[in-house]
């Protein structure tokens, strides 16, 4: 199921036990072009949009490899993802911290 849904380009569908019953949520895209388009994002913050929706997840070192920019850049584009509702942050500084696609709209 989490190969399917990698090979749609979707998010990993969520697995979690609730009252004795397995619950598996299976997220549609609602990052679509048309949805993107209405956040005027630069190429640098669509792209990373792209990344994290096939691979799940991004730090800021690897935002700032992939886009080959600065720490400080890289913390401010992702920051605005998060402002914008697009991604979350999860933890809240150093190397555990990463962010993620938002599973529904803002």
């Amino acid at each position: 199921m989490i190969a399917c849904c990698r090979e749609a380009g979707l998010p990993e569908p969520d697995f979690e036990q609730r009252a004795g019953q397995w619950v598996v949520t299976i997220w549609r895209d609602w990052l679509t072009e048309e949805v993107l388009t209405e956040f005027d994002l630069n190429d640098r913050r669509l792209a990373v949009v792209t990344h994290v929706k096939r691979t799940g997840k991004i730090t800021n070192s690897e935002y700032q490899q992939l886009m080959s920019v600065a720490k400080r850049t890289a913390h401010r584009d992702l920051s605005d993802l998060v402002e914008k509702g697009l991604f979350i942050k999860v933890g809240t500084r150093g190397k555990g911290t990463f962010y993620k696609l938002k599973r529904n709209g803002p």
